[in-house]
């Protein structure tokens, strides 16, 4: 994989929730947000400016499907967070390769490192993804999303 340019982790905010926390990412459109979603997620459980991609770095490739856009959302976050509750993968850079609108299919390449506490400095578990205020909004120039996970 050549290049991670949309994958950086830069346009989010976390938001108080009564429930749990919010995530709110944007991008210049619905790709960009949806990669952000997926980084602010790998940052809230473990804090991404202390992963260091090294030879030990690891690419995994994800696919997944939905029968609407909150659907996909859905299953690209709850994919992602499955890997890492599974292989304990900590994913720093995210590229969607693949975004199908009418089929409502995404294909996304994450790049990351297994976690080592020794290195890693870890921030709260997120314990399942959620559908409750979930808001996709996109307009020509910005892109917006806001998930509430479970903590």
């Amino acid at each position: 994989m050549e290049s991670y340019g949309l994958g950086q982790l830069k346009n989010f905010e976390y938001l108080d929730h009564t429930a749990d926390i919010m995530f709110h990412t944007w991008g210049k459109d619905l790709k960009e947000a949806l990669e952000q979603m997926v980084l602010i997620m790998n940052n809230y459980m473990v804090e991404l400016d202390s992963v260091e991609l090294d030879d030990s770095a690891t690419e995994q490739t994800i696919s997944v499907n939905g029968h609407d856009m909150d659907s996909l959302l859905f299953a690209l976050l709850d994919e992602f967070l499955f890997v890492f509750s599974t292989e304990f993968i900590i994913f720093k850079q995210v590229q969607i390769i693949s975004f199908d609108r009418e089929n409502f299919s995404i294909k996304a390449i994450g790049k990351g490192v297994e976690l080592d506490k020794s290195k890693h400095t870890t921030g709260t578990e997120i314990k399942a993804i959620t559908y409750s205020c979930m808001k996709i909004e996109e307009n020509p120039d910005k892109s917006d999303i806001h998930v509430i996970v479970d903590i």
